[in-house]
């Protein structure tokens, strides 16, 4: 995106539109609720999920002078990873989300801590689940989606899909948390 785009997006921020009005071959900007393809499971909670990301960090000794007798804390494990899935608008229409090329935002949500049960490590982990609000923009391209199990088999395969530009990414935003049940 080049700078005069992002500097026109920051003043003029895109709408969200209705995924039934999207036209192949454009950007858009779709909101609504995940709904899973495919659910991988966090491998630092094992938590099922469409998209985790988590960071884990290890407490150490401070060998400078000045620093406290707290230290410093220095990552020591990372992980991400994602699967495609459908995002729903309000109106029942789906689409399907490409995980090529992302960056996934948190909003205004912070990472949940995660307590690794060991003195001197602590861990932050982001995930997103099925019925969590997501706000995604990228570009819309049309494919034949055969593995919807809720499309009639008569109805009409063909669908949309959120994914990369060819010199972009696509962006996913994090807006809602669904509760848990």
């Amino acid at each position: 995106m080049s700078i005069v785009t992002q500097v026109l997006a920051a003043f003029f921020p895109p709408r969200c539109e209705p995924i039934s009005e999207l036209i192949a071959g454009r950007r858009a900007l779709v909101r609504g609720k995940v709904v899973s393809r495919d659910l991988i499971e966090s491998t630092l909670t094992g938590e099922p999920c469409v998209y985790y990301r988590y960071s884990v960090e290890a407490q150490r000794e401070s060998t400078m002078a000045g620093l406290g007798s707290e230290g410093y804390w220095t990552p020591t494990r990372f992980d991400e990873a994602i699967v495609e899935f459908y995002l729903q608008d309000e109106a029942g229409d789906r689409l399907i989300v490409a995980p090529h090329r992302v960056r996934v935002e948190r909003g205004r949500r912070e990472p949940a801590y995660v307590d690794m049960g060991v003195l001197g490590q602590r861990a932050h982990e982001l995930i997103i689940r099925p019925g969590d609000v997501l706000e995604v923009q990228g570009l819309v391209a049309s494919v034949h989606d055969l593995y919807d199990e809720d499309r009639d088999y008569r109805s009409n395969a063909s669908r949309y899909m959120m994914c990369a530009g060819d010199n972009d990414v696509l962006q996913i935003r994090l807006n809602e948390v669904a509760s848990k049940s």
